[in-house]
């Protein structure tokens, strides 16, 4: 019974340590983002064309700014996805 507990413990330390990384990420994304705020040109016609500036943005970013903004990254992703860019 104590390995159970001992078990569900390490689970439960698992799962809120990835949240807390997954929030941190988002909300260090969401900074940065506002902070630089990429921007489409005001005569481009394309609908997705913030999202490419976005993509843009973030590929240009060295790879541990990356890896820091990922959670931000999938969001932004899910968003314009939704809205049927790619």
């Amino acid at each position: 019974m104590e390995i159970l507990i001992v078990l569900f413990m390490l689970i439960g330390v698992f799962v809120v340590m990835t949240a807390l990384g997954l929030c941190i990420s988002y909300a260090v994304g969401r900074v940065l983002y506002d902070r630089e705020r990429p921007r489409a040109e005001a005569g481009d016609a394309d609908q997705c064309a913030q999202c490419n500036v976005d993509r843009e943005w973030y590929e240009g970013m060295p790879g541990a700014k990356q890896i820091a903004l990922t959670a931000w990254w999938w969001a932004n992703r899910l968003t314009w996805a939704s809205k049927g860019c790619r």
